[in-house]
């Protein structure tokens, strides 16, 4: 008998499941350690309070951790909060607004589930291009259509919301922002996020803020949706229309921990916590003790944000005579401009034992052809500097461009 499966799956496919195909059959450089700079998996040890956690709790592994979270670990994100955010200051009410996730891709996925209503005809998911993935994949399988936000394109890709007509907004269920964004560093500013909050309440949808990056600044810390949201007031309804996610994965260089929160509108978070509690996987009370010691603690990300300046000062020395290069102000990934990234992917794979993405592999073609990706590809800098450095050194010299100062 055929076997019938949900054919909203073929929609979509990982962008390192392409980049696997397109590298297929391509050796690397026998000469060469292979540098791998296509994922945003940091390398840095974590902090040593994370194992001490875990040792501490290792007589818990044996019980079933609460969904939502434990008491200290919803107390120590509401403390990261306040401390980052000052606006949230004795505005949260925690057992209202804020819950545990394990991952914020799981709370991502799940936000459209929720958000998405299967009554609506055509509903639409707004998302930014590029885009992390699961923004498209949560869409498709809630059953709504993903629709591009509109960009300004190199170097910052600003979005632009003033394409958005009444008739598409009326139709639209969810909208996911990353801010700093993936992959190009771009921050929304203020004055647009709280457009982005007022079309959501308009027009009754949810805003997603995906804030995964947002203690990867360069110089100055981003502006926050949550601060946003504190200054638009609106007494108890201060978060209506809106879910903040924050992750321990780059902040805290633990993305084996798979453990985040979800910050939000009371009737959303209920929502999401009930799925939660029904269907999905929690993160164990060992890594929840640890995921509460990181979020209570803020030196070693200051430590953090230091290697990440010391390697965007090698990026700059290498390729700072490039003219697809630019130093973004967050993130920790470097989006360049190329003449066709699947071919340089390749080469360089090939040449100089070097794994990059495609820019194309995180876009989606317009609807009249082309895809604004193709020209670009994605560096994560996530290795020591000893190891950027050789591996920015490949890519100048594969690119025919002059170190500066070398």
């Amino acid at each position: 008998m055929t076997l019938r499966t949900n054919e909203r799956v073929d929609r979509f496919e990982s962008p390192f499941r392409r980049l696997d195909a397109l590298l297929a059959g391509v050796a690397p450089n026998p000469g060469l350690t292979p540098i791998m700079m296509h994922v945003g998996e940091p390398q840095d040890a974590p902090p040593a309070v994370l194992a001490q956690a875990v040792a501490a709790h290792a007589g818990e592994w044996n019980r079933y951790p609460p969904s939502l979270g434990t008491p200290e670990f919803l107390a120590a994100a509401a403390g990261y909060l306040e401390r980052r955010y000052p606006g949230v200051r004795g505005r949260l009410r925690r057992e209202l607004e804020l819950s545990a996730v394990a991952s914020t891709r799981e709370a991502l996925f799940l936000a459209a589930a929720v958000a998405v209503s299967p009554t609506r005809a055509t509903p639409l998911a707004l998302m930014p291009n590029p885009f992390y993935q699961t923004y498209r994949v949560a869409a498709i399988m809630a059953g709504a259509e993903p629709r591009y936000l509109r960009h300004s394109g190199f170097p910052l890709f600003a979005l632009d919301f003033s394409d958005l007509d009444s008739a598409t907004l009326a139709r639209t269920e969810i909208l996911y922002l990353c801010s700093p964004s993936n992959p190009d560093g771009h921050v929304l500013p203020a004055a647009q996020l709280r457009h982005a909050i007022g079309l959501a309440r308009e027009h009754g949808f949810l805003v997603v803020f995906d804030e995964c990056y947002a203690e990867l600044y360069d110089r100055e810390p981003p502006p926050g949706a949550l601060d946003v949201l504190a200054e638009m007031d609106g007494g108890d309804g201060w978060l209506d229309n809106a879910l903040v996610l924050h992750s321990l994965s780059k902040r805290s260089s633990a993305a084996g921990m798979r453990s985040g929160f979800a910050v939000g509108d009371p009737r959303v978070i209920a929502a999401l916590n009930r799925v939660r509690l029904n269907g999905t996987a929690c993160t164990p009370l060992p890594l929840l003790a640890a995921a509460t010691a990181l979020w209570s603690e803020d030196t070693h990300v200051d430590a953090m944000r230091a290697r990440l300046r010391a390697r965007f000062d090698l990026a700059d020395r290498f390729l700072g005579g490039c003219a697809g290069y630019y130093r973004p102000p967050c993130g920790f990934f470097l989006w360049l401009r190329v003449d066709d990234g699947a071919t340089l992917a390749r080469s360089l794979w090939a040449g100089s034992a070097l794994k990059v993405l495609p820019g194309e592999f995180l876009t989606q073609p317009a609807p009249a052809g082309g895809n604004d990706g193709r020209g670009f590809v994605r560096i994560a800098l996530v290795h020591d500097l000893d190891t950027t450095a050789t591996g920015l050194a490949r890519l100048a010299a594969a690119l025919g461009i002059q170190p500066v100062n070398a």
